[in-house]
Formats: C-alpha cells, structure tokens, sequence
C-alpha cells in the first residue's frame, strides 16, 4: 500500500491515457524496449477471405518497458510496407507485399466484383530488409503488377507493367470479373509509356497502346455497364488525379477504337476527385456521355 502512494503523478496520467489506445498497436519486434518503437497495424478486409494490413512505425518518448501506456505518447508516423493476407485452412496466410490505392472495407477498387480475384502493386522487397520494410518512396523502388485468385490459389505476374495506377475510385474489374483495366505504365523502348491496357483474368493482354496507339496517356475511369466500353480520361496534366480536367474519352475495345466525348474542365474535375465515374453516364445504346 505504501508504494503505490509513491506513483509519480506523470505515470498516474499515461495510465489514465494510455490504456485504452493499444488494440492496433505493439512494441516492434526485433527492437530493444528501450528505443521506443512501436508497430501500428490497422486490418481492413477487403473480400471475405482478403485481409490488407496497413503498419505504421511509432516512436514513444518512454521505454517499451512501459507498454501499452506508452502508446499515448509515440508520434512521428514513419509508413511500412502493407501486406497481404488470404484466409487459408482456418488460418490468415501471408501473400505478399502490396500497394493499394485507399480502400474501405468489402470497398476496394482492386477486387472483382465476384470477390475471385484481386489486381495490385507488388513492390521488390529485397531479403535483408526485414519483416517489416520501409515504405520508401517510389524512385527508391521497383514495382511490378500482380492478380492473385483465390479459387485456384495462383498469383499471375504479367510482365512489362512497371506499376498500376487508378484514376477515382472505380473498380478496375469489367462487371462480369473476367478482364481488368488499369491506368498503368509500360517501358517502350527504355522510355516510360504511361498508357491505358486491357487484361484478361491471367494478366494476358488484351488490348494496350502497342494494339492500339491511342490508349497512351489515357487514364482508367469506368466501365460500361455491359463492359464492352471504358470511360478514360485524357488529362492535362498526366497523373495528377485528373484535377487541371482534360477530355472525357470512350473506348470501344471490340472495335478497338478511341471517341472524344466531351472537354472537362478543371472547374468540373475538381468537384469530383477521387470519384471521377460520377463524371460518366451510358445512354441507352450504351454509349458514353459527360453527365454534368
């Protein structure tokens, strides 16, 4: 009884504090207590058996001696490379490293529709970084393009895409989940090609700007309600998430031609960034049109 009258007033405080705020995070592994560092790890589900984990790198002015009340005082968010996860004979498995764009959960852009397949950024992770790699930024990094499917457990890796890249938060995936289109870019002669391609479920190319010249600098908004069309957009300013506008375009990818639909300009785009295909209707012959 009489030590615990002697608990310094600042350790009453982190208790009362700190308690609660622990459920995502963790003393880092592989660390000694007393630096401090804490590991961050916030689980959103993407598809019933998809789990993405987002980790963040924490640093508590206290000792991890003093873990979970240490929490409240760890700042300076250093982001780590997200992983994913499939549920697999009752046990979440790891699949691989991964970069998505903002997802919520059963919401990802990433993810056919029939919850089959998912379409992602896969970065080169090399062997001596660890469990828990930096996220560094992307000129320190080579990226590739990965589909995982979950029904055969086989993860395709189509070659020559260096990285994937969404323009709003559409779903890349056709409606019948059996092709993806994705803003991405290609090396064309050593030269970076970004471009707008077509891909069956196994990463085969279906169309892309060596097919068809047009598709280049084109960036993925929707697609058509029966798939046989995409809405893209020709930005002004290349990935810039389409807010200088640029020209509403539709590709007819059966007849494998480009229509100019209508300009869009930067007043309009940036009334709608991040959500881009509320910028796009179908009329009844299923073509595209600016909806205002």
């Amino acid at each position: 009884m009489a030590r615990t009258a002697f608990i310094p007033t600042c350790l009453l405080a982190l208790l009362s504090a700190g308690g609660c705020k622990h459920e995502t995070t963790r003393p880092m592994p592989g660390v000694l207590p007393s630096a401090g560092l804490l590991l961050r790890c916030q689980r959103v589900r993407l598809a019933p058996h998809l789990e993405l984990r987002q980790f963040e790198l924490l640093r508590s002015s206290l000792s991890n001696d003093f873990y979970p009340f240490n929490v409240s005082r760890a700042a300076d968010a250093s982001p780590l490379v997200s992983k994913l996860y499939v549920w697999r004979s009752w046990a979440w498995r790891f699949l691989d490293h991964v970069e998505l764009p903002p997802v919520e959960a059963y919401d990802a852009p990433n993810v056919s529709d029939d919850g089959r397949r998912i379409i992602y950024e896969r970065p080169e992770i090399s062997e001596g970084e660890g469990e828990f790699p930096r996220a560094y930024p992307r000129d320190r990094r080579t990226y590739g393009v990965a589909i995982y499917d979950y029904v055969t457990d086989q993860k395709f890796l189509p070659e020559g895409f260096s990285e994937v890249y969404g323009l709003g938060s559409a779903s890349f995936w056709r409606p019948d989940s059996q092709a993806v289109a994705i803003s991405t870019t290609c090396f064309v002669e050593e030269r970076p090609c970004p471009q707008l391609a077509l891909l069956d479920r196994c990463g085969q190319v279906i169309l892309d700007a060596s097919m068809l010249p047009d598709l280049r600098d084109l960036e993925f908004i929707c697609h058509s309600p029966d798939g046989k069309r995409i809405a893209a957009l020709r930005p002004v300013q290349p990935r810039s998430g389409g807010r200088a506008g640029g020209v509403l375009v539709e590709v007819d990818t059966d007849k494998r031609a480009v229509r100019e639909v209508a300009e869009v300009p930067a007043s309009l785009a940036c009334q709608h960034l991040d959500h881009f295909e509320r910028l796009v209707g179908w009329d009844g012959d299923g073509r595209c049109q600016l909806r205002e």
